[in-house]
């Protein structure tokens, strides 16, 4: 009973009792808990022993009801409690009194007695307070012993105290999982004594019969209610009690410690049996096992054994209790239940028995008697309690692991169970799962013939009437003819179950005990259960076959027996779909199709309905789940399908209104199922955005409901909107960029739209489309049906789209071209104008769950994402809807996540602007937006981009001042919050767009600022308010400052320390120090320092340390911007913070870090190592990063320091001293200083810091004038130790900036020549030329084709010693570069004169031996073996004549290849073996032989490539004259091998021999077809064993580790027999070298060595014989040594060295091109030209493929075009041209080089081929952008390669005595040379270039090359 009053006080009494805890225990007994409880009659009565006869009031029972019902925090309160209160009320409880107003309370609101009620309430607390504090559980035991003896004195006196045993009763068993174990075993032991020691239960029947004081009313009200007060309740609560022990003993141990897997928390049975098939799977399959299983059962078997005494207890008792059947007390229904359930409270407990006893025992024998009396004489017996039932089936299932002795009993009465009339539904699912628990140990067939059993209880008679059930089964006889275990029923017993059947039934259904089956008769749950069953099994068995089992019986009875059995087929056979396989799902859809035809034939509304509920459950049961799920992606295409094929028939005129209808209305009824199945308007919509499949479909759905007469808002589907919105919220735009490639127009060619529809249909559409759009367009132009169609689907789609609050798909369908080129365009604009008007009208009529601000300004930021879109018509059409909207509602643009989108994509796009400066020919197209990381996608066009910047920002700056008119303060705070995201010490770029945008609106002074706006002003004075803008922001300084007065600073020192133990840990363990921390630790040092917080100076090292230590560009910049705000906050710390800036400066200089590391300095060309891979433009980007990174701190510190010196420098001669000695020292140490191209801009700009410094000692005069000024000059002239070279990298924004600061730098220096001169007047000189140059160089590289006169001053003989005096490597490149022949002249002569000042300058070597022109002077150079190693390239022509015989210079060439590294030297063997011909001393011989030893894999090539030169020609027939000398280097090269090398050796080559002698075997079969020459060469293959280790000749760099035995494939030849054949390849390779991801069958890393990575990819070769494929290597030699060109300077050209191998006289073995295709293909491809295939590959002009694939089309092809002019590649058909699969175009076959072409003829005589296809890819005309970057490339690539022509000549030098046909002798080289034109200058070599590109376009040679191809050799082009 809890009156308000009641509830009042208990919360109270809690607030009192939360005081207590608190605040602790007033001994005043003035607390609120001691003002309730003294007013209860315990403190007031002067004999509390006799305080039971006070009977209590009302109010002292809501008074004691409330602190009973309060939860006690302390321990105090509790002992107060219990001693003052509680004791004396719970033991007395029994007899307590309580006031006639009080029982008649209770009786008006029927409720139970008050003793009852009030023994419950003291129960359940002093259980409460014990399992809180268990220091009280003797106490607390100590008073249940009292009231329990009490109890048994008087329970048959007073009835009082029955009642409150009751109470006692319930609260302990309903309190058991909130009391000690301990607690909880002693008091049952006490409950037990009482009933055993006292007759308890016959004893109270007794007295209940018997005597009159028993019967009063509160025994009738209970009798009456329900509550029938008897021997069996009390039994009943009593079991219950034991069940709830055993429960706790067992669960809630394992749920304490955090197991809590079990699925009943009711059933402990259940329970128990769960865990039993748990440990019954992991001992038949162990790998099963999950730790969280195995830890389970170990639990339990250990909780078992620890409380095996009480746990045992529990079952003797409930065994002794359960045998006993002879009392069963049925007199009523109530005791009926309570008897039944106290059977089934003691068959759970007998459940552990298994587990303490063995299968002999007797206790086991005892439960095996009981459960199958039970199973056989009670489970069929007519009425019994469910819970009965569930205890039978639960006990019975656990016996079947352990005995399959009851196994056939349960199987055959389960079934008859199952079809009982006395069982529910629910019971019967319930009992399912247990059962299906018990089947696991059994066999399949079990399972199967229970779903049979239980299915063929359902049948009909001859006339369709359902039969009896024994018919149907076939049985005969009796269950007491069944064979029965252990004790029988007795007559009486039975007798008594039946009659009690018998009264409480309207009819007999149901079998019992000694009745025969052959009278069940048919109730109306038999189908349902049946069926429920049968699907319960199915589905926690979950086993493929059974499920189709039971589909397929299911399905089979569909139409067959009856109408209702029909409907609970198709309602329940849903349910499978929790533990279906797609191929069941697949069967039970297709039943659905077939029930749903079958209901349209009958016309069966009733049918339809349950079809459709069925898949609305289906649809509810998979949205629960994976989206990506194969079952769901089923489901849907059949509702899609379902839909797409409905009205489905041969093409028309037209068709009736009544057929039209029909099928509106089958589409109709799958709306519910289909809407059910997608995501609500809550969640995230299907995400169909990859999913071509889906997306069409339904795109089909809504053409096939406006052919069949769907529109917006027609009458009849105002029933089905709420379906329509969720589907038209899911649907992709029925027209977009997705997918890409379409083959036809979609709207003409799509099939649906194609359909005929009637006529009325077909003019409701075209005069809705009208009516809506007011335009006549449609009318006028006549449209096609399919047009109007799609407009009409596209009209119901959106506006349903709106309803539903999307407004913004309507733009995307303008990103489909063919909507674009068709006539409606104009259409969707109107209807896109039409929505947008729509949709800001639902917003103003605020329905607030769709059209809340947050949905509108979500529909705002979708909209302005599509203003960057590359389609012109969608973007205006952005852009006019954006205005539209935020002129309507502008508060649209009031929200975080628009207003953020829309100035994060200013920035993104004028990111997009520098980016296209940046990375002119490699422009990414992706970019995100910084808030939402939204993907955006930018045109690489510059020009695009700046005016869709400026358009954008114009637009804004009107949206923005629209909105500020109406909420100028939201706005500005949105601008705070923007900014505020802005405001650590870093952020990724140094301009944000979005921020200086928003700052500028926020300042702009709008009409809304009433009195500033009318501000008269004159001039040109644009005042704004951003000063107040400023004053609201909250910034960071501030907000720390207070945080630090009001925290304690020993807290925040901690902190800080703390802070820098973690980075420092961070950087000696190399790991990431993320920028959080470094803003938390300088953010409170800050905060400490300018609070002038006591030793807050101390932070000051760490704060100019961690910087230093960490040094990044991040780590830098974070501490300058707090340098400087201490600097600015306390001017007192500025000196000495700057000293330990300078020294950690001075530092990182000593420790060559940073500008002062050589750790990236560019190799020399010819000095690295040539490598046969694609052109890897990642890897240089990679190196660009890496060098960026490694000089970025220096320079942010220099510019910092530069910045300050110069605010600073007339602040002290102390400071200037400062800054004299950190410049000097920093200048100074220039010389060993980075060399990297991209350091030249940290060093100018080093340089004009030190003139600063310089300047201001010049007016002070100081003694450091100087050193500085000869500092500055020898730091400046270090730089041009490297040779003078082309700027690095595409980034033309930081080119032209390294330009700008050079003439800066010049500038300043020609302003203070005077000074340096007065000191080093030839140096300064000499510095002057040299930048003079250096800016030359530039300029020309940014302009090649301007005008641009080059510095010709000669270089003097005082400046020239100047130089070699400062370092005679500066000398050198100095004079080569200005050219002239006097500079060349004096330099030779100082070389001449004092050679050995040059030894370390290896570059002097060729004008020293080019003087040594007498023999006298050739055989005095012993000086040369001094010399520093030389280029392998030029080492290697010392071994040709003239020098084959001058010792000096072959020592030193030997010793110079030596030096080099083995894997540079490697690729130089092809010319390094034709040195052998002139090898008269034997240097070469021995330096093969040595090198061989070094590198076995060296000697294998040498060794194949000494072969292949022993004969001339294709055929190999004719010996070289050099054949004897290769055979005897070939012969003592193997003789030295070791043991393991030479295993390896015949391993290879027997491996590699397998493989070409196919080609050997195949010669007999060349005049035979193609697939006999196949079978051949995969029979051949198959031989081939792959043996450790070997490896293909042109891939060295990896293993073979498996053969494709069947990719063998014979290759066109008339007389040869080449082939291809694809090897798996294993190798290492950088981590970010792109030739790992090449090929799209490359498996991934398998693992890992350092920094790189195994990987292992399918690589074909093809392997010729008659082919001599020296020419090829030459060519693919070259065109690698172009690959490092070009790479070394960072240019965006791209070339592919693919590898080729010459093994034997005219063999080879050739890697082939991956995923590429020649055009000679293309063309027999039917692809009619080049552009063709881009736009069939790539997606139209516009897309970001296609753009992405021209520029790798520009870049390849300006590569190629160079070196096919320098190199001379004839016979370019188009078989000899492939294009990969990005774009790239690659040339391929090489055997026309040089001075050689086909036939003789000089057919293509044009520098290169540049066909009018390729232009069409480029654009189609010389005027496009993508032309102009084309002839850019060409030229800055032709321009790159002369530099380097003696390195290209000198790699072809040592083969013309080759034989190689390509070669003419010197002619060869003389017209190689000429081709680089040497004598021009850059700007005529340019000039020079773009001439040849002009003469190449479209000429007349290539197209006459061409069609000869073709005629002669069928190519086409």
């Amino acid at each position: 009973m809890t009156s308000l009053r009641s509830q009042a006080l208990k919360k109270l009494a809690q607030l009192s009792s939360d005081e207590s805890a608190q605040f602790g225990v007033a001994n005043d007994g003035s607390s609120t808990l001691d003002m309730l409880t003294h007013s209860l009659p315990i403190f007031y009565s002067t004999n509390v022993s006799k305080l039971y006869t006070i009977p209590l009031n009302l109010n002292e029972w809501d008074v004691l009801y409330a602190i009973t019902s309060s939860k006690v925090k302390s321990l105090e309160q509790a002992h107060k409690l219990l001693d003052d209160v509680i004791s004396v009320y719970f033991v007395e409880s029994p007899r307590q009194r309580f006031s006639d107003v009080l029982i008649m309370k209770f009786k008006q609101e029927l409720l139970r007695n008050p003793n009852e009620i009030s023994t419950f309430q003291l129960t359940r607390f002093i259980l409460s307070i014990s399992n809180s504090f268990p220091e009280l559980n003797d106490k607390c035991f100590s008073l249940i012993e009292k009231y329990l003896s009490l109890v048994q004195s008087l329970f048959l006196i007073k009835p009082s105290v029955l009642f409150s045993f009751l109470g006692f009763l319930n609260a302990v068993s309903s309190s058991m999982d909130d009391v000690s174990i301990d607690l909880s075993k002693k008091t049952w032991c006490s409950i037990i004594n009482i009933i055993n020691s006292s007759n308890f239960f016959q004893e109270i029947e007794k007295v209940l019969s018997s005597s009159s004081d028993f019967i009063n009313d509160s025994v009738v009200e209970y009798f009456k209610a329900g509550h029938e007060i008897s021997g069996p309740l009390f039994f009943e609560v009593i079991t219950s009690i034991g069940l709830a022990l055993a429960n706790t003993i067992v669960f809630k141990n394992m749920k304490d410690i955090g197991i809590d897997i079990l699925n009943d928390s009711q059933m402990f049975s259940r329970n128990i049996l769960q865990l039993k098939h748990i440990e019954y799977n992991i001992d038949q399959d162990p790998s099963i096992a999950t730790d969280i299983n195995i830890t389970t059962i170990d639990t339990f078997n250990q909780i078992l054994k620890n409380n095996a005494e009480v746990l045992t207890s529990l079952t003797d008792f409930a065994l002794e209790n359960a045998a006993d059947l002879d009392n069963l007390d049925l007199s009523t229904l109530n005791r009926a239940k309570y008897t039944f359930n106290s059977r089934a409270n003691l068959l759970q407990i007998t459940c552990l028995v298994p587990f303490y006893s063995s299968l002999e025992s007797k206790m086991f024998e005892d439960m095996t008697s009981v459960v199958s009396n039970y199973m056989e004489n009670i489970l069929l017996s007519g009425y019994i309690s469910p819970q009965l039932i569930k205890s039978i089936i639960s006990s019975v299932s656990l016996l079947n692991y352990y005995t399959e002795e009851y196994s056939s009993t349960i199987l055959r009465l389960f079934p008859i169970l199952v079809a009982s009339d006395n069982i529910t539904r629910e019971t019967v699912e319930e009992v399912s799962v247990t059962f299906t628990l018990g089947l696991q140990p059994l066999n399949e067939d079990t399972i199967v013939n229970t779903i049979y059993s239980i299915n063929n209880m359902i049948t009909v008679n001859d006339n369709g009437s359902p039969s009896s059930l024994i018919r149907e089964r076939k049985l005969t006889g009796t269950i007491s003819s069944m064979p029965m275990k252990g004790r029988s029923l007795t007559i009486d017993t039975l007798d008594a179950i039946k009659n009690f059947s018998s009264a409480h039934n309207s009819h007999e259904s149901s079998p019992i005990p000694g009745q025969s089956l052959s009278n069940a008769t048919f109730h109306g749950n038999l189908f349902e259960n049946c069926i429920s069953a049968s699907i319960v099994i199915t589905n926690n068995y979950n086993v493929p076959s059974i499920t189709a089992l039971t589909t397929t019986i299911l399905t089979q009875k569909f139409g067959v027996i009856s109408k209702n059995l029909d409907k609970i087929i198709i309602k329940f056979l849903a349910k499978l779909v929790t533990c279906v396989t797609s191929a069941e799902f697949s069967l039970i859809l297709k039943f659905y199709r077939l029930a749903t035809q079958t209901s349209a034939k009958n016309d069966d509304a009733n049918l339809s309905a349950d079809i459709v509920s069925a898949k609305v459950f289906i649809a509810n049961q998979l949205r629960k789940g994976p989206k990506s799920s194969e079952i769901f992606k089923l489901y849907l295409h059949d509702l899609l399908d379902s839909i797409i094929s409905s009205g489905e028939v041969e093409h028309k005129e037209h068709r009736t209104d009544t057929e039209i209808s029909k099928v509106a209305e089958q589409i109709s009824s799958l709306l519910r199922p289909l809407s059910a199945l997608l995501p609500t308007l809550d969640e995230e919509p299907l995400d169909l955005s990859s999913d071509e499949l889906f997306t069409n479909m339904f795109r089909n759905i809504w053409f096939n409901m406006a052919i069949h007469g769907f529109y917006y808002n027609a009458e009849f589907l105002l029933p089905y909107k709420k379906y329509l919105l969720i589907i038209a919220y899911n649907t992709s735009p029925l027209a977009s960029d997705f997918p890409a490639n379409k083959k036809e127009i979609s709207v003409e060619m799509n099939t649906v739209l194609r359909r005929s529809t009637s006529s009325t249909i077909e003019k409701k559409q075209k005069n809705l489309i009208s009516g809506f759009l007011s335009s006549s367009t449609v009318q006028s132009r006549s449209p096609a049906c399919e047009r109007i169609m799609f407009l009409a689907a596209a009209h119901h789609l959106e506006f349903l789209r709106c309803d539903a609050g999307d407004c913004s798909k309507m733009l995307l369908y303008f990103s489909d071209s063919s909507i674009i080129s068709s006539s409606i365009s104009r259409s969707i604009d109107l209807m896109n104008t039409a929505i947008t008007h729509k949709y800001t009208n639902s917003v103003q009529l605020g329905n607030l769950e769709i059209f809340n601000s947050k949905a509108v300004a979500k529909q705002l930021n979708n909209i302005i994402l599509l203003l960057a879109h590359k389609n012109e018509m969608l973007q205006n059409s952005a852009f006019h809807t954006c205005e539209r909207l935020i002129k309507t509602v502008p508060s649209s643009l009031c929200r975080h996540q628009s207003l953020y989108t829309l100035l994060d994509l200013m920035t993104v796009i004028f990111d997009g602007v520098i980016d296209c400066e940046r990375n002119r020919f490699e422009p990414h197209y992706i970019f995100h937006l910084k808030h939402s990381k939204t993907k955006v996608l930018l045109q690489n066009s510059i020009s695009w981009r700046r005016n869709a910047l400026s358009r954008l920002s114009k637009s804004a700056k009107s949206w923005i001042k629209i909105v500020m008119s109406k909420c100028p303060l939201d706005l500005k705070m949105l601008f705070h919050s923007y900014l505020s995201d802005f405001n650590d010490y870093n952020i990724e770029h140094t301009v944000e767009y979005g921020v200086s945008f928003a700052i500028e609106m926020a300042g702009a002074i709008l009409p809304v600022d009433r009195e500033l706006s009318r501000l008269s002003l004159v001039g040109n004075e644009k005042p704004n308010n951003i000063a107040g803008f400023f004053s609201q922001h909250s910034w960071k300084s501030k907000y720390l400052v207070d945080m630090v007065i009001s925290s304690s600073p020993v807290d925040i020192y901690k902190q800080i320390g703390e802070y820098a133990q973690s980075i420092r840990t961070c950087i000696s363990e190399k790991t990431t120090i993320g920028q959080d921390l470094l803003n938390k630790i300088f953010d409170l040092s800050f905060a400490l320092i300018i609070n002038r917080t006591p030793g807050s100076i101390s932070l000051i090292k760490d704060l100019v340390h961690i910087p230093f230590e960490i040094l990044t560009g991040n780590s830098m910049k974070t501490g300058i911007n707090i340098w400087l705000s201490i600097m600015k906050e306390r001017e007192d710390l500025s000196f000495y913070l700057l000293s330990e800036i300078g020294m950690c400066w001075m530092r990182s200089i000593d420790n060559k870090i940073g500008l002062y590391s050589n750790e990236l300095d560019l190799v020399k060309e010819e000095n690295q190592m040539m490598e046969y891979k694609e052109y890897n433009k990642k890897l240089i980007n990679k190196n660009i990063s890496l060098a960026e990174s490694l000089l970025k701190p220096h320079r942010l510190l220099i510019n910092f320091l530069s910045s300050y010196f110069e605010g600073s420098m007339f602040q002290s001669h102390s400071l200037l001293k400062l800054f004299n000695i950190w410049i000097l020292n920093a200048v100074t140490e220039l010389k060993t200083a980075s060399l990297h191209p991209y350091a030249r801009l940290v060093r100018n700009e080093l340089i004009i810091f030190a003139i600063l410094v310089l300047n201001a000692n010049l007016k002070r005069p100081t003694k450091a004038i100087p050193d500085l000024s000869s500092s500055i000059v020898i730091g400046n002239l270090s730089w041009f130790k490297k040779p003078l070279s082309w700027p690095f990298g595409a980034d033309q924004l930081r080119n032209e900036a390294d330009l700008a600061v050079s003439v800066e730098l010049l500038s300043k220096l020609e302003h203070i020549m005077p000074t340096l001169s007065a000191y080093c007047k030839n140096e300064s000189a000499l510095l002057k030329i040299a930048l003079k140059l250096d800016i030359y160089n530039m300029k020309t590289w940014l302009s090649p084709l301007a005008k641009i006169d080059k510095p010709k001053t000669p270089l003097s003989l005082e400046l020239l010693n100047a130089a070699i005096k400062i370092d005679p490597q500066i000398a050198y490149n100095i004079s080569q570069f200005l050219n002239v022949d006097k500079g060349k002249s004096a330099l030779l002569s100082a070389i001449v004169s004092n050679p050995l000042q040059f030894v370390g300058v290896s570059d002097v070597l060729d004008l020293l031996l080019s003087s040594s022109s007498s023999s006298k002077d050739r055989n005095n150079l012993h000086y040369i073996t001094y010399w520093s190693p030389t280029t392998p390239l030029k080492s290697i022509n010392l071994l040709l004549p003239p020098w084959t015989t001058n010792k000096y210079i072959l020592q030193y060439a030997v010793y110079s290849l030596e030096s080099h590294d083995v894997n540079v030297t490697f690729f130089y063997v092809p010319q390094i073996v034709q040195c052998l011909r002139y090898d008269k001393t034997g240097y070469v011989e021995r330096l093969i032989l040595d090198t061989a030893m070094i590198s076995v894999l060296f000697s294998h090539q040498i060794i194949w490539n000494m072969l292949a030169n022993c004969y001339k020609g294709d055929e190999g027939l004719i010996e070289d004259e050099i054949k004897p000398k290769l055979d005897l280097v070939r012969k003592r090269l193997v003789a030295k091998f070791s043991t393991r090398h030479r295993e390896f050796y015949e391993r290879e080559f027997k491996f590699f021999n397998e493989v070409t002698g196919i080609s050997g075997k195949l010669k007999p079969y060349i005049k035979k077809s193609k697939a006999e020459k196949k079978q051949k060469i995969d029979e051949e293959m198959a031989k081939i064993d792959v043996e450790p280790g070997v490896y293909l000749p042109s891939n060295p760099d990896g293993v073979v580790v498996d053969i494709a035995r069947k990719s063998g494939k014979p290759l066109q030849s008339h007389a040869k027999a080449p082939f291809m054949a694809t090897f798996k390849i294993k190798r290492e390779v950088e981590p970010d070298d792109s030739t790992a991801s090449l090929s799209s069958n490359a498996e991934g890393e398998s693992s890992k060595n350092g920094n790189k990575k195994l990987v292992e990819k399918w690589q074909a070769a093809i392997f010729k014989v008659g082919d001599d494929c020296r020419q090829d290597v030459l060519a693919l030699q070259l065109i690698s040594l172009f690959r490092t060109i070009w790479s070394n300077i960072g240019l965006d050209v791209f070339v592919f060295p693919y590898r080729v191998t010459a093994t034997a006289p005219g063999c080879g073995v050739i890697d082939v091109l991956p995923n590429s295709i020649s055009r000679d293909m293309l063309g027999r491809e039917a692809v009619n030209g080049l552009f063709e295939y881009f736009i069939t590959k790539f997606g139209n002009e516009t897309t970001f493929e296609f753009q992405n694939a021209r520029n790798n089309f520009i870049k390849s092809l300006a590569g190629y075009s160079v070196i096919s002019y320098l190199l001379q590649f004839k016979d370019r058909h188009n078989g000899n041209i492939m294009y990969d699969d990005q774009g790239h175009c690659l040339h391929i076959d090489f055997g026309f080089i040089f001075d050689i072409v086909p036939g003789g003829v000089k057919f293509e005589a044009v520098p290169f081929k540049l066909t009018k296809e390729m232009v069409n890819v480029m654009g189609g005309s010389k005027d496009t952008a993508a032309f102009k970057d084309f002839e850019e490339l060409c030229i800055k690539a032709y321009l790159s390669a002369r530099v380097h022509m003696d390195a290209i000549i000198q790699c072809i030098e040592p083969m013309i005595g080759s034989g190689l046909p390509c070669f003419k002798g010197s002619k060869t080289i003389k017209n190689l040379q000429n081709r680089f034109q040497p004598q021009r200058t850059d700007q005529e070599a340019a000039v020079f270039m773009k001439g040849l590109i002009k003469k190449s376009y479209e000429s007349l040679f290539t197209k006459g090359y061409d069609e000869f191809q073709r005629l002669t050799n069928g190519i086409p082009y």
